[in-house]
């Protein structure tokens, strides 16, 4: 991650903390501020912030806006039409930003938005403010039920209108929704009100329902939907489904809106069946006690298969966590599910079928829930430990709080966890040995993918610095796109915004060609040290498994003197221990290297001079070698030259000829004296011609000597004569 840009500050590379936009969103923040939201999103290059006071979406063309930084760009205002009864504390737009939705956790609200026009890419050609149709769903549910609470919200990515989103409410159901109308209600557990009745208490109020069951752990609290499979018709006429999508366009949105890879969409093409099928989304359901739900549905299933819990491996004892509070879906192939506990600890697992799953189907404390034995079972690859705040010196790592995730839709490689006490990116290493695995041309059915590498989890972000500080809770985190980074909106008002890099794997796959230009098995020991790149070694020294993240503290309450104290103490223990030792490596690694490239410059100095002179040498034997070149050239063409005219006058004196040259000699011959006698006629020709020249000029001189001159009386009287005639 980089964090320099422009003129801006370390830790605002794109400047969004001086636009318009957040001025107004700093004034009008929430009133309840203690928790995460996520009030802030973007599609392609439209930023929407929540405005919590007017109750009113706030939107940017940020790429726009970033372009033209001299002209302040104006933002625009969205107000639904219909007022929200509830707090937003989530906004979410659609695939294909047709919809946004507003939630909360006691209600739901669709916003249709404007159309898009102009040089600015704005809603309706930059008209400051718009009135939007908006749709409250569910106001009597919500409205009968007090204690009813929607826990996750995601739009269905198979959308042929882009307007169902799925809506996960805390009594164990899961509602699809196109726009304003209810078209499914899934069971994805046991009910409140059956719980209740079993455990022996009579029926009661909601809340005491819903408590009890969630004390059980029973409670759905994330899903997300997991890449289609395609089924046979004939069991999808079983289960219920009548789901027409075909296979094609389902890859195809899948490739848009998952960012799956080619080779994930070959794969599903090749198990699609001859006589026909249906596509199946698996919906992955995490409970709170740890355990995992798939229901097998389409958009249009009106009876889905619940199926779980699934199992996981290896196991242990507490399940991976009795506190699990999110989940997300990585698109690969086969997917990654990632499950998140509230104590910073978070689970790496792959989704993969069983080889003969059970064929019987269970009946579970309602005779109208029956869940199906799974398909698929979870195999735990790794678990990352987030560290969540900095601790103090003598503080136990006790602080928990619920753990939000998000993908990057740029890098499958990577995601993001975003908390009470700040922000953290975590890369997968595996995904790229799986690509690698399943693009393998080769027969790979006997052996599998080594996953050697461990995932990396950098702290980006700290908005918590000991336990008996107040947090700085995330209001909105959301990726920028083209050029990729991360937005980030905090509790105190601050905006936070970095450079980010779209894929690490460029700089792994750069690092590894670049060491292969310095192997070689015949290297001398002074050349050994020199094998691999000098910039890898110091990295791998300075590497450090505790990473120091930006700290940003809530700016209203200052920490007392006692605090700020365990802060620098915590501080200066982390540079010590972490930072200081492996900087004295590094240097004494550095002036290592430097004594050594000091002799093999000795070395090399040496031999440069030895090198000059054998130049000095050659150039002087070339130059003698090129006088002696000439000389023998100039020989040989003079030979030459005798020996062409000697070869000719041979040629001449030959004693005999072929016919045809004593025919052409004779005629050369003929034409010879014919010549001389034309020559010869010729020459007394002219001396006729000159005799008769000089007789002429005589006779011409003579004539003029005999000329009569008439009287002038004479040639008066001639002249009157011819006048008159």
């Amino acid at each position: 991650m980089s964090s320099s840009h422009g003129g801006t500050t370390s830790t605002d590379s794109f400047g969004f903390n001086g636009m318009k936009i957040f001025e107004v969103a700093r004034d009008c923040l929430p009133d309840d501020r203690k928790r995460t939201q996520n009030l802030v999103e973007t599609k392609d290059d439209v930023l929407f912030v929540w405005n919590s006071k007017n109750c009113c979406v706030l939107t940017l063309n940020w790429r726009a806006a970033s372009v033209k930084k001299d002209e302040q760009q104006k933002y625009q205002t969205l107000v639904p039409s219909a007022p929200q009864n509830f707090t937003v504390e989530k906004i979410l737009p659609s695939t294909e930003a047709t919809f946004l939705a507003l939630s909360g956790p006691r209600g739901l609200s669709i916003l249709e938005l404007p159309r898009r026009w102009g040089p600015n890419g704005q809603y309706q050609n930059g008209k400051e403010c718009i009135i939007c149709r908006s749709y409250n769903l569910d106001e009597h549910l919500f409205a009968e039920n007090p204690n009813l609470e929607i826990l996750q919200i995601r739009w269905h990515p198979a959308s042929p209108t882009d307007s169902h989103i799925l809506t996960l409410l805390s009594d164990n159901s899961i509602r699809v929704y196109d726009v304003d109308s209810l078209r499914h209600v899934w069971r994805v557990g046991p009910s409140p009100g059956l719980v209740s009745t079993l455990a022996g208490s009579p029926p009661g109020p909601g809340s005491a329902k819903l408590a009890y069951l969630s004390s059980l752990g029973d409670t759905a609290v994330d899903f997300d939907i997991a890449p289609p499979r395609v089924v046979s018709a004939a069991t999808a006429m079983a289960t219920g489904s009548s789901d027409d999508t075909t296979l094609s366009r389902t890859v195809t949105m899948m490739r848009d809106n998952l960012s799956i890879s080619s080779a994930t969409g070959s794969v599903l093409k090749s198990r699609m069946p001859d006589n026909g099928g249906k596509v199946e989304w698996p919906i992955i359901i995490l409970l709170g006690d740890g355990n995992v739900y798939i229901l097998c549905a389409g958009i249009d299933t009106d009876r889905p298969r619940l199926q779980g819990p699934i199992s996981i491996l290896p196991q242990v004892e507490d399940n991976y966590g009795l506190d699990s509070c999110s989940l997300i879906v990585v698109p690969s192939l086969p997917p990654t599910i990632i499950i998140a506990e509230s104590n910073g600890k978070i689970h790496h697992a792959l989704l993969l079928e069983e080889e003969s799953p059970a064929e019987r189907s269970l009946g579970e404390l309602d005779s109208s829930l029956v869940i199906y034995p799974s398909e698929w079972y979870l195999q735990v690859l790794e678990t990352v430990e987030l560290e969540l705040g900095l601790t103090g010196v003598d503080e136990a790592k006790t602080y928990s709080c619920p753990i939000h995730l998000k993908r990057d839709m740029l890098n499958e490689a990577r995601y993001f966890a975003y908390h009470d006490a700040g922000l953290h990116a975590i890369t997968l290493d595996f995904t790229r040995q799986l690509v690698q695995f399943v693009e393998n041309e080769e027969d790979t059915s006997d052996r599998y993918p080594l996953f050697t590498s461990q995932s990396r989890a950098e702290y980006v972000v700290c908005t918590k610095a000991l336990l008996n500080m107040s947090s700085n809770p995330v209001l909105g985190f959301a990726l920028l796109q083209s050029p990729s980074g991360i937005l980030l909106q905090l509790a105190s008002g601050q905006v936070v915004t970095m450079d980010l890099i779209s894929d690490h794997s460029l700089i792994r796959e750069s690092k590894v060609s670049s060491g292969l230009k310095y192997s070689s098995a015949t290297d001398s020991s002074l050349k050994q040290l020199l094998k691999d790149p000098f910039q890898d070694r110091i990295q791998s020294i300075l590497k450090s498994g505790a990473t120091q993240p930006i700290l940003k503290l809530d700016q209203s309450s200052e920490p007392t003197p006692q605090e700020s104290f365990e802060l620098l103490t915590q501080a200066t223990r982390m540079l010590r221990e972490h930072y200081f030792v492996k900087h004295e490596k590094a240097r004494q690694e550095i002036e290592r290297r430097v004594h050594v490239l000091r002799l093999l410059k000795d070395q090399q100095l040496n031999e440069i001079a030895q090198l000059q002179e054998e130049k000095q040498q050659i150039r002087e034997t070339a130059e003698r070698l090129a006088e002696n070149y000439e000389d023998i050239c100039d020989k040989q063409n003079a030979l030459f030259k005798r020996a062409q005219e000697v070869v000719r006058l041979a040629t001449l004196r030959l004693p005999k000829g072929s016919f045809s040259e004593k025919k052409y000699a004779e005629m050369i011959e003929k034409i010879g004296n014919a010549t001389k006698l034309l020559q010869k006629n010729v020459d007394q020709a002219k001396q006729k011609i000159s005799a008769q020249q000089v007789q002429v000029e005589q006779k011409q001189k003579a004539q003029n000597e005999k000329i009569v001159t008439l009287p002038s009386k004479q040639e008066e009287i001639i002249k009157q004569i011819i006048g008159e005639m």
